[in-house]
């Protein structure tokens, strides 16, 4: 699986060359993402990308009536694509967080003249740019500020630790975490120290072997092997 996901790699974005609303795209479906299925969660960024909520705002907006909107196009159902080519309608769950979590990242970001270009191009690390986004970002802890960096193609050595990692180390290392625990910085470090072993071990990146496990992990809970 390691050698499928590295010959991927080269669909990875490049996030020098995004625009702010391509990053805002992928922070909101990293946000969307801690509280649903991925797919939704895309599904939920895609609306309201084609709505036009998802690009920078001026000072001074209209925060009251931003989320308002955003609530109103998530009030109606989202088209989730199946596998066999069938399509299912879903409402998203939470969608007045969401919005909140949206708005409020949306006005302190730009309500305060700074975007995610500069938070990126101002860290001098991954992790210090993880830091950041926990700090500026509403929504997001290190599993999700790991996520959107890897998503954006600014790094492939932090660790997304979601429930399905969590569980290949609980088999393989025999570390047992709730992942509510891991909204702390210091501990997320030191379990992603830990998967840094296993994937020297396997001789390819953090965030290579971090994502092979995600699918391995996610197939078999699926096809019911665990």
């Amino acid at each position: 699986m390691c050698i499928e996901v590295k010959a991927q790699g080269g669909s990875l974005h490049d996030w020098r060359l995004l625009t702010e609303g391509e990053l805002l795209y992928e922070a909101a479906v990293c946000m969307f993402g801690s509280q649903m299925v991925f797919e939704l969660a895309v599904a939920t960024a895609d609306r309201l990308r084609s709505e036009g909520f998802l690009r920078p705002q001026k000072r001074g907006f209209d925060l009251v009536n931003y989320e308002a909107k955003v609530i109103a196009a998530l009030s109606e159902p989202l088209p989730i694509s199946a596998k066999d080519g069938t399509t299912r309608w879903v409402r998203p769950r939470f969608k007045n967080r969401l919005a909140s979590l949206l708005t409020t990242t949306v006005a302190e970001m730009y309500g305060n003249a700074r975007s995610i270009r500069n938070l990126l191009f101002s860290a001098k690390t991954a992790k210090e740019a993880r830091e950041s986004l926990m700090q500026n970002v509403w929504g997001f802890g290190p599993k999700q500020s790991s996520l959107f960096l890897r998503r954006v193609g600014y790094c492939a050595d932090l660790a997304v630790l979601d429930v399905h990692v969590l569980d290949y180390l609980r088999l393989a290392r025999g570390v047992t975490l709730s992942p509510s625990r891991l909204g702390c910085l210091p501990l997320y470090e030191k379990i992603e120290d830990t998967f840094r072993e296993v994937a020297a071990e396997f001789g390819y990146s953090l965030g290579c072997v971090d994502l092979a496990t995600w699918l391995t992990m996610r197939v078999a809970k699926r096809e019911a092997y665990l």
